[in-house]
């Protein structure tokens, strides 16, 4: 406005007086323009006076705050009940820590809560859906008497304010999932062509709308509700909604249903807030323990020597134990003393007063504690019984036996052993039997006499039942459990029993039978029979020595080392009597051949020289030519005569020795 009086004097001082009356023409024609919208305005605020803010720190702030001038803080908070409207916070007083203070039972009261039609029930006779219904239509009329009916005025001016006394910009948005739970029923993808689009569009708009409408008329009512802005707004009644009525089915119980609920209330403890820590600690570090890591064993050496195996489930069972016993109980131990606001209040008050309360609590607890510790250790026996479940098809097999039949890893190792005249199995099949069953009942001893949380509390307590349950080995769970192993093992004991099938071809080393038709063979004539024998030992020997020292048989191992080593022991000394014998033998004869070889040759010697004396003496030869003929022929014919040979090394060096001597 000042720009243009600015111009219209520029234009004034350049036109003379007739710009000027011009400009005096428009000034007034302004004036009364600004005039009249005033004056529009001011009529239609004071036929529609503002409901909300038209500026504000806060998006919606409804207009009977500025009058006020209080800070957000308190335009917020007077807006939840009509008896705190007036409450600022600066009046407050600063209350002290909740650590501070100190908290009786008798100074607690109870918050205002607004008045609600309550049906206060009784011990009549329920009363019947009609008789509800009748009952529900006289309350209707009860209100509609006290309620005036809105006249056409106020039906004008509500709806007035519902579509033009709230800015669209004060709504909150409506929320994306909720449009997508709406249209999801809507079966777009059976409807072809464009249409589907064009009417989910128009479902969208209309979804809008009615958001925005029930907004709307939501922030209205709220507003409403205050007796000063329904003066203010000259609404004097508002529409009453349509009535909700709900019809309940008779309900003859409902008397034993409020004695349960107010024994439940002061006797059900698993909804103690307690509770919930306690399972959550179980769940987050000690619900994967089990007493027997099977994983681990798999992962390991196997097959195992029974006192091995043995061995490593006692050690994982005490690792087991002593977790729980050592980190868990006390960790339980410890919530308690830390969060005992939340169960000191079951406790005594006084020396007269019952401990039965505390006590039932703590059941509670050590019932809860005992369903975590069942649940280790019914994980455990299954974990432990899926363990021997790998080789539940048994190890029985066809003859002959093929060992890349069974190519899962082993367990126990079974060595096979002579206890004449029979092989046995060492430890005894019955034996290991005994040892795995003994496995799962020391997963149950593992799990008893665990301490209840109340003995670390307090150790003064002495009591009979002061240790958590656990699963008893007479229980139909467990027994179900041992049940399944038997089966597994009888499947099992089938193979080991018919593997010996192989070793039957040698039951003569056994049974001393083949020592007896050794020495049978040694009390006949010497012959050339016995290198025979000796040779079948040594094939016999061979053959045992190449057999297969370890045999895999599903859950077991065969150790046949120790058996094949005895055997071919035995199949040696065998040998080895032959062979003695043998030597003995042909000691003796080389003992004949010896005396025929040289005690005669002697014999022949002194007699050539005697006769070479003799004929030396007489004259008839020289005694060197004579002696040396002589002798030459005679222990030839002799030698020849003795051992049927013609020239030999013996007879040569014979000869040579009576030619020098």
């Amino acid at each position: 406005f000042l720009a243009i009086n600015v111009w219209f004097c520029r234009k004034t001082q350049l036109g003379g007086p007739g710009s000027l009356r011009r400009l005096f023409k428009f000034l007034c024609f302004v004036k009364l323009f600004l005039l009249f919208s005033q004056f529009q305005l001011v009529l239609e605020k004071s036929r529609y006076p503002p409901l909300m803010q038209e500026t504000s720190w806060t998006l919606a702030a409804p207009f009977k705050e500025q009058p006020h001038y209080r800070s957000p803080s308190d335009s917020i908070a007077n807006n939840y009940t009509l008896t705190a409207r007036d409450l600022k916070l600066k009046h407050i007083k600063k209350m002290k820590s909740f650590s501070m203070i100190e908290i009786s039972q008798p100074s607690l009261v109870p918050a205002h809560t607004p008045d609600l039609h309550v049906i206060n029930y009784t011990n009549n006779q329920p009363l019947t859906p009609e008789e509800q219904f009748a009952l529900m239509d006289l309350h209707e009329k009860e209100i509609s008497k006290r309620e005036k009916i809105p006249s056409s005025d106020d039906l004008e001016r509500y709806c007035h304010y519902i579509h033009n006394g709230v800015r669209e910009d004060m709504l909150a948005p409506q929320d994306k999932e909720v449009v997508k739970k709406i249209l999801k029923p809507f079966p777009i993808h059976i409807f072809p062509g464009p249409e589907p689009e064009e009417y989910l569009a128009r479902l969208k708009g209309e979804i809008r709308n009615d958001y925005r409408i029930s907004i709307m008329k939501a922030i209205v009512d709220y507003i409403l509700l205050d007796p000063a802005e329904r003066k203010r707004l000259s609404i004097q009644s508002t529409p009453r909604p349509f009535p909700r009525r709900i019809i309940c089915a008779p309900v003859p119980w409902h008397s034993s249903y409020e004695e349960s609920k107010s024994w439940n209330e002061s006797n059900l403890f698993i909804v103690n807030s307690m509770m919930p820590v306690l399972q959550e600690l179980w769940l987050s570090q000690y619900s994967h323990l089990r007493f027997v890591r099977t994983a681990e064993v798999l992962c390991g050496r196997l097959p195992l020597l029974p006192a091995e195996f043995e061995g490593i489930v006692r050690r994982h069972c005490l690792e087991a134990r002593d977790i729980l016993q050592h980190k868990w109980i006390p960790t339980c131990a410890s919530i308690f003393i830390d969060k005992k606001n939340m169960w000191l209040p079951f406790a005594p008050q006084r020396d007269s007063d019952s401990s039965k309360k505390v006590e039932s609590y703590f059941s509670s607890v050590a019932a809860l504690m005992s369903l975590q510790l069942r649940e280790m250790v019914i994980n455990s026996l299954e974990d432990l019984l899926a363990f021997f479940m790998i080789h539940k098809g048994g190890n029985d097999f066809e003859e002959p036996y093929q060992g890349m039949q069974f190519f899962l890893s082993q367990i126990l190792i079974v060595k096979l052993c002579v206890k004449e005249p029979d092989i046995v199995f060492e430890p005894p099949l019955p034996a290991c039997w005994d040892l795995i069953s003994h496995c799962f009942q020391k997963i149950l001893q593992s799990s008893e006499e665990l301490p209840k949380v109340e003995k670390i509390l307090f150790p003064e307590l002495r009591r009979g039942d002061l240790t958590l349950n656990t699963v008893k080995p007479e229980e139909s769970l467990f027994l179900e459990y041992i049940n399944k192993l038997e089966k597994i093992y009888e499947s099992n004991i089938v193979g080991p029993q018919k593997y010996l099938n192989v070793y039957k071809k040698y039951s003569n080393l056994l049974n001393d039978k083949s020592r007896q038709d050794v020495s049978k063979f040694l009390e006949k004539v010497p012959s050339l029979d016995a290198l025979t024998e000796i040779d079948s030992f040594t094939k016999l020997k061979g053959e045992i020595a190449s057999m297969d020292i370890t045999v895999p048989l599903a859950m077991f191992c065969l150790d046949a080392l120790q058996l094949n080593e005895e055997l071919c022991s035995r199949t040696q000394n065998l040998k080895d009597t032959l062979i003695a014998f043998e030597v003995m033998e042909n000691r003796r004869l080389n003992q004949r051949y010896l005396f025929a070889s040289w005690c005669l040759p002697a014999l022949l010697l002194y007699v050539c020289i005697y006769m070479r004396y003799l004929y030396s003496s007489a004259g008839v030869f020289s005694a060197d030519q004579t002696s040396t003929r002589w002798a030459a022929w005679l222990s030839r014919e002799l030698w020849i005569e003795l051992t049927g040979e013609k020239k030999s090394s013996m007879y040569e060096e014979f000869f040579f020795f009576s030619k020098t001597k």
